[in-house]
């Protein structure tokens, strides 16, 4: 079968979680237990699996960890037949960076046979919607991989509803996916928008999943990409209640719902910056799991640094995880 049909209007929907990069006590991309945690999430169910994060993909790609954990990840995917597909965070400065991520993740799709995707914000250098207009035409003109816009980094300026369905119809094989995850209330209008145009295939929730139980029931998102993967069994319940036809009145839904924003409400009582920690305390969780070996980060070249955990944050994290995960 050629490449280019085997992704051709590709189904992307349900709970599309960032693994949480594991670093060896030497600063290095730990492969084994990111393969493991690939495993975990996987087996949960859910329709993706996203690596790198946006913050950390220069630094990975820099010293070839980039492509060493993605080929990896594509090579068990296959290997052990996932469901999830297999997707990379393609981000840049420029679009001339981001491109030629994108061209070697489109190479270790065609060399493994994995199922990839790529998600893609846009590029920090962009000043409008023309500049937006060009990167996207550049990066679905080089793979023929989905890929997902992420509509909001902070930096570039939004691109438009009008642009992102523009370009879904010019390229109706790889692009009409969007996460939108715009600032403020603004999100659910543009939301109502790209549900509302059969050239948008799939609109994913962010923010962590916050707006996610009315986005997805009120609205029509299909699916929340977040970091936080050891709740990825929680993201599936929610998923799968909320393609049942399930509001926010159903008592499984709002169990499984309650359960994840108990869990993530450790990274705001517990944050090593402001709030919303994505690693720290639920890196111990990790830990627990029997998936990550260590709770380190990498600080910089060489250097990691260790979440350390008192005895109090010790009994809030496994009474919490009593409560979600039963032991």
């Amino acid at each position: 079968m050629m490449l280019a049909s085997l992704f051709a209007a590709a189904v992307l929907e349900g709970p599309f979680p960032l693994l949480c990069t594991p670093w060896t006590e030497k600063a290095e991309l730990d492969v084994p237990v990111l393969v493991k945690e690939s495993r975990y999430v996987n087996d949960a169910g859910v329709g993706g699996i996203i690596w790198p994060t946006a913050p950390e993909v220069n630094d990975l790609d820099e010293s070839g960890e980039f492509e060493k954990g993605l080929k990896a990840l594509a090579t068990v995917s296959v290997s052990e037949g996932f469901t999830a597909r297999i997707t990379a965070i393609c981000s840049a400065a420029d679009t001339a960076t981001a491109v030629s991520r994108v061209k070697r993740v489109d190479a270790i799709a065609r060399e493994t046979g994995a199922r990839m995707a790529i998600l893609a914000r846009p590029p920090d250098d962009a000043k409008d919607d023309a500049d937006m207009e060009r990167h996207y035409r550049e990066l679905a003109q080089a793979t023929t991989l989905p890929i997902i816009i992420q509509t909001y980094n902070g930096k570039s300026p939004q691109p438009s509803v009008e642009l992102l369905i523009r370009l879904a119809k010019e390229f109706p094989e790889n692009l009409g996916y969007v996460k939108e995850e715009s600032p403020g209330l603004q999100v659910n209008g543009r939301m109502e928008q790209l549900v509302a145009d059969p050239a948008i295939k799939t609109v994913f929730s962010g923010w962590g999943g916050k707006g996610w139980i009315y986005q997805a029931t009120q609205i029509g998102t299909k699916g929340v990409i977040s970091q936080r993967p050891a709740y990825a069994p929680l993201f599936v319940k929610i998923w799968q209640r909320a393609k049942a036809g399930a509001d926010a009145s159903d008592p499984a839904l709002v169990d499984a719902y309650t359960k994840y924003l108990y869990m993530a409400n450790l990274g705001d009582i517990f944050s090593t910056w402001e709030d919303d920690e994505m690693r720290g305390p639920h890196l111990y969780v990790l830990e627990r799991l029997g998936i990550f070996r260590n709770r380190l980060s990498r600080t910089g070249k060489g250097k990691v640094e260790d979440f350390e955990v008192s005895e109090k944050m010790k009994a809030e994290f496994d009474a919490r995880i009593k409560v979600v995960f039963g032991f």
